[in-house]
């Protein structure tokens, strides 16, 4: 890997340790601008040529904003302000790349798993 693909990875694995680690501390929803700052760290991955589509947030995920609600038949208005997503649904997509990515960047070579009974 060249130096220049080796330090974006740094960068994107910083990013994602850093969201990892004080996303915990938020209360839910989680605004949207972290959902942004976990594409920016993808992306950065993306163009050192790893494919992270899967771990990718849904836009269909991040929330409006509730601006009223209706007690009789539990109608809900929306504002065009999104206000985040869950806190546990992008908890576990942290988890999943900054995974991956340890899988990728180990220089050990994975054990095999058993599966079975032994004596």
């Amino acid at each position: 890997m060249t130096k220049n693909k080796q330090d974006k990875l740094k960068r994107a694995r910083a990013t994602l340790s850093s969201l990892r680690e004080n996303i915990p501390q938020m209360s839910s929803p989680i605004p949207a601008k972290y959902v942004h700052e976990f594409h920016t760290g993808l992306d950065k991955l993306e163009s050192i040529g790893i494919d992270v589509s899967e771990f990718r947030i849904p836009d269909s995920e991040v929330k409006p904003r509730t601006v009223a609600s209706q007690c009789v038949g539990g109608r809900k208005m929306w504002s065009n302000e999104v206000i985040g997503i869950e806190k546990s649904f992008i908890l576990t997509k942290l988890d999943k790349i900054l995974i991956y990515l340890d899988s990728l960047t180990s220089n050990k070579p994975e054990k095999p798993r058993r599966i079975g009974f032994s004596k």
